[in-house]
């Protein structure tokens, strides 16, 4: 049985994080998804189809929710230029504005470990340092990249104008939720499974701080992230470990 008080949508819904937290939120939340695309699998969550570059669409569809989860963009650190302007610069200042519009009261944003790219670079090269925390000052180097701390700024921003604002910095999820598919030190430093992602998900949206930044990360065993602030503040305690697939 959905619950009945909280309306919460997600753009983006049919990639491979919205994939992820349609399954896991769809039995607590009453979902409206929001894509180019229409999901697989809806069951009884509703579908909007919108371009979130075009703000002409977007304008009322936001109406009457309790949260946004704001996944949509260009989700590869290749993309072309073109593309991640649109799609994650214009596309999620043109979204936090309809938000802004909408009087919706939480916006959850989808962030990225890319936030710390040239962190996590310096680490896996074998730098012994202390591991990376949620104050260090951000280090992308893509357009991707830098279009996360992009989010992060004008979240903080609304913070200020009554919209409570959380940004989750995502690792690595994949839907097989099987990083030895992949392999690889990165993999193992920044993987984030499928349970552990719905749950940091879960936390962001029921706590209430008008500002919160934590990361989405598994326990693992090989880490680059210090998780102390994250488990304090969001009350996240991943309970998978990269470690464990490659036995």
């Amino acid at each position: 049985m959905k619950a009945a008080g909280k309306k919460v949508g997600i753009t983006g819904a049919a990639g491979n994080v919205g994939a992820t937290l349609r399954q896991g939120l769809s039995a607590d939340y009453a979902l409206t998804l929001y894509d180019l695309r229409s999901p697989q699998a809806l069951v009884e969550d509703e579908f909007v189809q919108v371009d979130c570059g075009d703000p002409q669409q977007l304008a009322g569809i936001f109406d009457g929710l309790d949260v946004l989860i704001h996944l949509a963009g260009d989700p590869s650190p290749d993309a072309a230029r073109q593309s991640t302007l649109r799609n994650n610069f214009r596309a999620t200042s043109y979204v936090f504005e309809e938000v802004k519009r909408a009087g919706v009261k939480k916006l959850i944003f989808a962030s990225s470990n890319f936030y710390h790219q040239g962190d996590i670079s310096t680490a896996l090269r074998g730098n012994s340092g202390p591991l990376i925390t949620l104050d260090r000052n951000p280090t992308p180097q893509c357009l991707y990249g830098e279009s996360k701390v992009f989010g992060e700024n004008v979240g903080r921003h609304l913070s200020h104008l009554g919209i409570q604002f959380a940004a989750l910095r995502i690792g690595w999820t994949v839907p097989q939720d099987n990083p030895a598919l992949y392999g690889g030190a990165y993999m193992r430093a920044v993987f984030c499974s499928h349970r552990d992602l719905v749950a940091a998900f879960s936390r962001a949206l029921e706590i209430d701080q008008d500002f919160l930044v934590a990361f989405a990360v598994s326990n693992n065993g090989q880490p680059v992230f210090d998780l102390t602030e994250t488990s304090r503040q969001l009350g996240f305690f991943p309970q998978d470990n990269a470690e464990d697939y490659f036995r």
